[in-house]
């Protein structure tokens, strides 16, 4: 299945004392990562958030955010009666000193720092099932990540697809390019085997022509690196059809099809066909940055 790892989602739970909310986003990431910001009145769930939310992926670098809107009703404001009064009395008394005299408004020192203390009731007292609260938000928030994870998968999938045609078509060309290169090559190397057995005796020894003939035949014969590559390209399309995310063994996939062209160029010498290897590893590598993206 092809999970991107790129994705985003967001969600809400609304209740009498305000809204939680989740917002999950995530990105490429070679392991798994997870970087949760909770507000101080849930700060001691954050290691069940992790536990939980650490299940429902393999790797990538998700950043989660939990915040809270309180209803007014759910706002408890007070007055800091010694800090209204100190900064009162200050005041009066510098006002004196430079001679400016007057009454001072009260409403003019409210904003002033600590006079007013804004609290949120106590989070025990707004619900009484935090954990089943926090577990209907992440369920949901997840649901509509894993969405679009799914979509850009889609998507990723669909251009490795037509990737992985293209590849499959360079190989079976170069199969039946190096089956006629190949009939060249043995009437050449047949030839120089001779000239040069020729040349050690007047009377070329068959069965010495016939050794020489077969290990270097051997040498460059491509007709397993072939036939594995074609294995390869099947085992990734299943693989691709898994219900699990399978990036990483797709990964390997593709660094094994990358030592088999390597092994296969390494062994021909034809320009046509070394040209096409060159092609079928610029194929392989539009595919690898592709499932990069993948879970």
């Amino acid at each position: 299945m092809y999970i991107s790892m790129t994705g985003f989602g967001s969600t809400h739970i609304e209740r009498e004392w305000g809204t939680i909310s989740l917002e999950l986003s995530s990105v490429n990431h070679r392991y798994q990562e997870i970087f949760a910001r909770f507000p101080r009145e849930l700060s001691s769930w954050e290691p069940w958030f992790h536990q939980k939310l650490r299940r429902m992926f393999r790797r990538g670098k998700v950043q989660a955010r939990v915040d809270i809107v309180w209803a007014s009703s759910a706002l408890a404001v007070s007055f800091n009666k010694e800090v209204l009064s100190a900064y009162y009395h200050e005041l009066s008394k510098v006002s004196g000193e430079l001679g400016q005299a007057g009454e001072i408004s009260l409403y003019a020192l409210l904003g002033l720092p600590g006079v007013i203390d804004t609290q949120e009731r106590s989070w025990l007292s707004m619900d009484d099932d935090t954990e089943e609260l926090l577990s209907q938000l992440l369920e949901s928030g997840v649901e509509n990540w894993q969405k679009m994870r799914l979509t850009e998968g889609s998507h990723l999938k669909n251009a490795v697809d037509e990737h992985l045609l293209h590849l499959e078509r360079l190989i079976s060309e170069i199969s039946t390019k190096w089956q006629v290169a190949r009939d060249a090559a043995f009437v050449s190397m047949k030839e120089r085997i001779r000239r040069a057995l020729d040349s050690i005796s007047s009377v070329a020894d068959d069965s010495r022509f016939a050794q020489e003939a077969v290990f270097i035949a051997d040498r460059w014969d491509v007709t397993e690196e072939i036939a594995r590559l074609a294995s390869h390209t099947e085992k990734f399309r299943e693989i691709g059809e898994s219900q699990e995310s399978s990036g990483r063994k797709l990964d390997f996939l593709i660094q094994e099809m990358n030592r088999e062209l390597n092994t296969l160029n390494s062994k021909v010498a034809d320009a046509g066909v070394r040209w096409l290897v060159v092609e079928a590893k610029t194929a392989i590598e539009r595919v690898r940055e592709q499932i990069q993206n993948l879970e």
